[in-house]
């Protein structure tokens, strides 16, 4: 318990707290391209740590010594001595990522196109719900109660039409943006100028 504890703040201050507060200065004060390259390299390889820790981190904390190797892995990777991160991306990452990227693309786009696909027709069941639900109507689908059907204050077809016109708007907050650089470069072009 204790090893785990002294790990964890060993791990948070070495591998995020002094890596957060370089890559600060780095985007602040306009460093060279090899430091941001570094930065990105390093933040490459502790994301992909982190995903893999996550993923298999119950079964791995049960392994004799796993809170000890971890912190040796995060020194090495985060203290610029002995460059672990670069060696770690170098030989392990990039050929990986380089081998797989057409078939992460292709699942990337998937899980994006599923996951848009699926909150616009939840969103439209819910509105359709809700309308209902005001009107006194039955949701699509459902039977008719008998009796006479009371004028509806609202209707299901302004509800949808609310949802056609602001609805592609609200979505779209949630597209990826473009991760181009060129805002990045104009801004350090602007700075050089002056």
């Amino acid at each position: 318990m204790l090893i785990s504890l002294a790990s964890q703040f060993i791990g948070a201050w070495f591998a995020f707290a002094l890596p957060s507060y370089a890559t600060y200065k780095a985007l602040a004060h306009s460093a060279p391209a090899d430091t941001l390259q570094a930065l990105s390299t390093y933040w490459a390889v502790i994301g992909a740590f982190i995903a893999f820790e996550h993923t298999l981190g119950l079964f791995l904390s049960w392994l004799p010594f796993y809170w000890e190797l971890r912190t040796i892995f995060l020194l090495y990777i985060s203290l610029p001595q002995t460059q672990g991160s670069v060696y770690v991306y170098k030989t392990l990452l990039e050929p990986w990522f380089a081998k797989n990227e057409a078939d992460l693309d292709a699942v990337l786009t998937s899980a994006q196109t599923n996951t848009i696909d699926f909150c616009r027709t939840r969103i439209t069941a819910l509105f359709d719900l809700v309308g209902s639900a005001l009107n006194k109507t039955p949701v699509a689908g459902q039977s008719t109660p008998t009796g006479d059907a009371q004028k509806p204050a609202i209707s299901v077809d302004n509800l949808k039409g609310l949802w056609a016109n602001y609805g592609p708007s609200v979505l779209a907050a949630f597209a990826p943006k473009d991760t181009s650089d060129a805002h990045v470069s104009t801004a350090r072009e602007e700075t050089q100028a002056n």
